[in-house]
């Protein structure tokens, strides 16, 4: 699936705080083996995958309505988690 990520001063600042680059959120989401909404906004997502042996959890939206390509991905922030599931 071909996919674009609409990476802003924000959201890069967000992910560096959790110690994320843009390369190892995209590599997260591409190999993410847990999607769902999230439980308070129904327009953002939820995604856990692992990378280098750590299970991340990252939060972005899809823009426009999913069936658009490339599909339009606005990352929101991401960080690495202990325990496994979404919340």
């Amino acid at each position: 699936m071909s996919t674009r990520f609409l990476w802003n001063e924000r959201n890069l600042e967000h992910i560096a705080e959790h110690g994320m680059t843009p390369a190892l959120w995209e590599h997260v989401f591409s190999r993410a083996t847990r999607r769902g909404p999230d439980k308070d906004d129904a327009t953002v997502i939820l995604a856990e995958g692992r990378a280098r042996g750590q299970l991340y959890r990252l939060f972005y939206s899809v823009l426009e309505d999913g069936t658009v390509l490339p599909l339009t991905i606005l990352p929101i922030t991401g960080f690495p988690i202990e325990r496994r599931g979404l919340r």
